[in-house]
């Protein structure tokens, strides 16, 4: 059979158009403007542990922040769920209690200022806060 491969083109484009694309016209999830995630494998990082870091919100949107942890144990699923707990270095906040992957800490500034903070439990874990008016 010495048929050009040429006819394969409108197959293959076909294919792409049927199974390539995904619909982003439907209802897409926002991220909360104050959210900061503790990403996977956040308690062996330091500055990275925290995403976004540095965290800049605004008192005018209300100067919420909260704290996702997304970490569930290992990039490829092995490993363990981590528990983390946040702390200001200064002490003007502290989540008081750990919380776990698939939890979430708020907490609300009410001043503007750069905020400095860590995990407790992992100190090597650190990240900036900075309120603006």
């Amino acid at each position: 059979m010495d048929r050009p491969l040429s006819f394969l083109v409108p197959v293959f484009l076909a294919l792409v158009v049927a199974c390539g694309s995904s619909d982003s016209t439907g209802p897409q999830p926002a991220p909360a403007n104050g959210d900061i995630d503790i990403v996977q494998g956040a308690s062996l990082m330091t500055t990275t542990a925290f995403s976004p870091n540095p965290k800049t919100v605004s008192l005018a949107d209300g100067g919420e922040v909260r704290w996702v942890n997304q970490d569930g144990g290992g990039v490829y699923g092995g490993g363990a769920a981590t528990a983390h707990q946040i702390m200001s270095d200064d002490a003007a906040f502290d989540t008081s209690e750990p919380f776990t992957p698939g939890q979430s800490y708020t907490i609300v500034l009410g001043q503007p200022g750069t905020y400095h903070y860590h995990c407790n439990i992992h100190p090597n874990m650190v990240g900036t806060i900075t309120v603006a008016q």
